[in-house]
């Protein structure tokens, strides 16, 4: 018997395996560019975050959306990235209107954020997910974003 065939069938076996699990991966996590200093000091400028595409959001969970009204300049950013500050049925806080229905209030980790205290609140079923992990251009290690609140920063660099 020939060992030629089983192990061509074994090679495109794999490569089988690892295409379909890019391609999941893909549809279930995206990365996005971190433009501006509003959600500083857990992302800066420059900072990509992974982002796990969900409809279930939480207090405390860093989200990545499209900006409301679209971007106001073609070299804007097509995101926002902010945390989550209320959900449905919240109260009113932090300046923000009561969270209606399929709504979040978002909040940016610098006071002086475009955020929902500015543009209200935002539907949740156009979120593109939670930002899970920040995946540094710069060489810093990765910082895992959990829900218990703000990360921390590694190293120091210039603010936008």
């Amino acid at each position: 018997m020939n060992p030629l065939p089983l192990t061509a069938a074994v090679t495109a076996g794999a490569l089988a395996g690892a295409v379909a699990t890019a391609l999941l991966l893909r549809r279930r996590f995206e990365l996005v560019d971190v433009q501006g200093g509003s959600m500083e000091p857990t992302l800066r400028d420059g900072d990509r975050v992974l982002v796990r595409r969900t409809r279930v959001f939480r207090r405390g969970d860093v989200v990545v959306f499209p900006v409301p009204d679209g971007p106001r300049d073609p070299e804007d950013a097509p995101w926002l990235v902010k945390r989550v500050s209320g959900v449905a049925g919240d109260p009113a806080a932090d300046g923000c209107p009561a969270v209606p229905p399929g709504h979040l209030a978002v909040l940016g980790d610098n006071p002086r954020s475009l955020d929902s205290r500015t543009f209200g609140t935002v539907p949740s079923r156009t979120a593109l997910g939670v930002a899970v992990r920040r995946m540094s251009r710069d060489g810093r290690p990765a910082q895992s974003l959990n829900r218990s609140g703000r990360g921390t920063n590694h190293g120091s660099r210039r603010t936008a």
